[in-house]
């Protein structure tokens, strides 16, 4: 179709090279629209795995502690009364109440703080200062 007929009033418009360009360029957004959709979803179905699988191990992980707590009440006479107060002391010691309980640093033979959750001294490379098992985890 030439430009006088478009011009005249036909359908459609004689298709210039910025109208390919255009057109490919929506093509390629859509292509590439769609894969990223394609690999939300992806992501999605693997992070409400690996979800499912923490709660599994959350849920593990409780009745091992209430069996050996089960176990040491048993042995021991020691009553949740005991168990809370120590909760409470544990609690306090990063200096917040808030049932959660962070390591704080220790200083490190070159007089660094080392983060409780390195193994080494990010200053001198020396080994970090021992700790708590529990800080470990």
């Amino acid at each position: 179709m030439c430009v006088k007929q478009w011009a005249e009033g036909a359908d459609t418009a004689p298709m210039g090279l910025y109208d390919l360009h255009q057109r490919n360029q929506i093509n390629a957004t859509r292509h590439s629209l769609s894969t990223t959709q394609s690999e939300v979803m992806d992501q999605r179905r693997r992070s409400e795995n690996e979800i499912a699988a923490l709660e599994q191990r959350v849920e593990r992980l409780t009745m091992l502690c209430e069996a050996m707590w089960e176990l040491v009440g048993q042995t021991t006479g020691l009553t949740g009364e005991h168990l809370a107060r120590m909760v409470d002391q544990l609690d306090a010691r990063d200096g917040e109440r808030n049932r959660s309980h962070t390591p704080g640093a220790t200083q490190c033979g070159c007089g660094a703080m080392v983060n409780a959750r390195v193994t080494h001294c990010q200053f001198c490379g020396e080994a970090a200062p021992a700790r708590s098992l529990f800080d470990m985890i």
